[in-house]
């Protein structure tokens, strides 16, 4: 065997391993997720460090494919201060996170649902909360919390861009193609194809669509 051939095995036989890591890879993050009661499938979800799940009996979490979770700060410089978490608070509740969706160091808590649409960019330490997690009056937070705390589901359409560290509230709708600036606090809806930003989030400006290919994007791209 010359060297070129030598070269060549070695090339040969370093892919292979990182197909069998690759595999590994994938079997372990998938056994993780089915362990905590994520519903999705082989493959489907790849992740980088390992997400804090805390799923109530009688909730789901369901994960499409091509779903990407960071929680390791290496594998983002953005500052990432926390793993993922996906929480559950209710009998009920939804966590939907659609296809090819990515969440880096976010935190999301449903008490009724929260809907992640497809190809969706959740910036680093973004935090998603159908609920107030308190009553307002003071009486109700000591005896009553739960019955009368404030829950709205929060819907974030497709190819919605959210920046990092900012705060999206009970009862948001973002419509498609949105973009919110990091650090804001989302209370209000936003409507697809703007740019918001600010405590609390504000309008910004329209996003004009230059390619002639995305006039149909929100329409043509699912299967």
């Amino acid at each position: 065997m010359n060297f070129a051939e030598t070269i060549l095995k070695i090339v040969n036989l370093n892919r292979y391993f990182k197909k069998i890591r690759l595999f590994f890879k994938k079997r372990s993050d998938y056994k993780y997720l089915k362990r905590h009661g994520i519903q999705t499938e082989f493959g489907y979800v790849t992740l980088y460090g390992k997400p804090i799940i805390v799923k109530h009996p009688n909730s789901k979490i369901i994960i499409d494919k091509g779903v990407t979770l960071v929680s390791d700060p290496r594998f983002n410089p953005a500052g990432i201060t926390h793993p993922v978490t996906l929480a559950t608070l209710n009998d009920g509740a939804e966590i939907i996170i659609h296809k090819d969706a990515g969440l880096s160091g976010s935190t999301i808590c449903a008490s009724t649902k929260i809907e992640i649409g497809e190809y969706v960019g959740v910036g680093a330490n973004t935090s998603i909360f159908d609920t107030d997690f308190h009553a307002i009056d003071p009486w109700d937070r000591k005896f009553d919390n739960i019955e009368n705390t404030k829950t709205s589901p929060i819907k974030i359409n497709d190819f919605v861009w959210i920046g990092g560290n900012s705060i999206i509230l009970k009862g948001v709708s973002i419509g498609n193609g949105a973009i919110i600036g990091a650090g804001s606090v989302v209370t209000k809806d936003v409507p697809e194809l703007t740019i918001y930003g600010g405590n609390p989030a504000k309008f910004i400006k329209k996003i004009i669509l230059k390619h002639e290919t995305y006039n149909n994007l929100f329409d043509s791209h699912k299967e």
